[in-house]
């Protein structure tokens, strides 16, 4: 049975605003993937890609790839986890390319969260990061608190939004005209999660309305907090200079371990690389 047996749907994206003007030029892709269990007992993160070494099938139906971290507090973390990028994937299958994928990446969101909380009962949940790669154009959709960067022309940025008390508090303060830093700082468990895939209803979903042209020369980091929670986005863009994605993925995991962390989380990253 598919779980996500598209309908066709009016495109409303032309409407939104563009980040810049759209390549010309197809690219092609590296993708390299690192993974790592810290010093925890298990490994809860999962991820996934999919087309990643068929250039062919990039140009026909894009390239997917995922990190999902398990929230070791609750009830199978590892579980929640699997669904999360096994179900995202499965969603990416059936994706209908000439509808509108940010809306078909939301609604796989919402059916996949469901399909999480029931498993594990409402004790157990994950985050989320995923992206599809269709003709030179990024989509994304994130939920939690992994992390999206891109590095384009010496300059990284991260694309995604974290859903946590501390970030969800100063969007308030800002929406409301009245932010003040100090009244965030005290608030308790700033870290923790706001949203995540398990929760009896997602209230929030991260994505882009338009997508974001790709260039030559892009590099593309998908990681959970093992990674970007541990070293700073400094040594991040630094690794991200490497010339090939497997470079990259072992400078990151260099700079993990040479932090030495008494409690080191699972470490999982996914490195896409756009070049002619």
């Amino acid at each position: 049975m598919k779980l996500f047996p598209w309908s066709k749907k009016e495109n409303k994206i032309d409407k939104d605003v563009a980040f810049l003007e759209e390549p010309r030029i197809c690219l092609s892709y590296r993708v390299a993937n690192l993974q790592g269990i810290g010093k925890r007992a298990r490994q809860e993160d999962s991820f996934t890609s999919a087309n990643a070494t068929d250039v062919s099938m990039i140009q026909k139906r894009g390239l997917f790839a995922a990190v999902a971290d398990g929230m070791g507090g609750m009830k199978d973390g590892s579980v929640a986890s699997e669904i999360a990028v096994t179900d995202f994937r499965e969603a990416f299958e059936y994706l209908d390319f000439d509808s509108d994928i940010p809306l078909q990446l939301a609604e796989a969101a919402d059916t996949i969260n469901h399909r999480v909380f029931n498993a594990l009962g409402g004790q157990g949940g994950s985050t989320l990061v995923a992206t599809v790669i269709y003709q030179e154009k990024l989509y994304y959709i994130s939920i939690g608190d992994s992390f999206l960067y891109i590095k384009r022309n010496g300059q990284l940025i991260q694309l995604n939004r974290k859903h946590t008390v501390l970030n969800d508090a100063y969007l308030d303060l800002v929406q409301d005209g009245e932010f003040n830093p100090r009244i965030v700082r005290q608030l308790d468990e700033q870290g923790a999660l706001t949203q995540f895939l398990g929760m009896d209803k997602l209230e929030d979903k991260d994505y882009l309305i338009k997508p974001m042209p790709l260039y030559s020369g892009d590099v593309i980091l998908l990681c959970s907090d093992g990674v970007a929670g541990v070293i700073s986005e400094e040594i991040i863009s630094d690794c991200m200079s490497e010339a090939t994605p497997e470079k990259i993925c072992t400078r990151l995991e260099e700079s993990i371990l040479l932090k030495n962390k008494k409690y080191q989380d699972n470490y999982t990253a996914l490195v896409i690389m756009c070049d002619y």
